[in-house]
C-alpha cells in the first residue's frame, strides 16, 4: 500500500450514494464506504449561493487507485461539479491498516 486515502463525496440523494459505494465496492477501488445524512450544504453554484440536503459518502482507499477511483465517480456522478477531496490518512492503526490492504484489488 502507498498512502491510505479517505475519499469523500455528496450527492442529493441517499440511493445514489448507495449506488457509487457499490460500483466503487465492488471494482475493489475503495475497502469500505459510509453514507450519512441528510446534511446542509451551503455553497456557491453559478453565481449564487445555494443551500441543500445531501448525503456524505465517505471511503477508504489507497493513493495508487486514486485516478481510476477519481475517473470512476466523475463517470457515474450526477452532479455536473461532483467534489471528489482525497485526504492523505496519516496515523491508521496497523491492524486496520492490514484489513485495507487485504481488501483492495484482491
Amino acid at each position: 500500500m502507498s498512502v491510505p486515502l479517505v475519499i469523500t463525496t455528496a450527492f442529493e440523494g441517499r440511493v445514489d450514494a448507495e449506488t457509487m459505494a457499490t460500483a466503487l465496492l465492488e471494482k475493489r477501488l475503495i475497502a469500505c464506504a459510509q453514507i450519512t445524512g441528510p446534511v446542509s450544504s451551503s455553497y456557491w453554484w453559478q453565481g449564487k449561493v445555494v443551500s441543500s440536503a445531501e448525503y456524505l459518502l465517505v471511503m477508504k482507499s489507497d493513493e495508487s487507485l486514486y485516478n481510476e477511483l477519481e475517473q470512476l465517480i466523475r463517470e457515474l456522478h450526477p452532479y455536473e461539479t461532483p467534489e471528489i477531496i482525497g485526504t492523505v490518512i496519516t496515523h491508521l492503526s496497523a491492524d486496520y491498516r492490514q484489513w485495507l490492504e487485504e481488501e483492495l484489488r484482491k
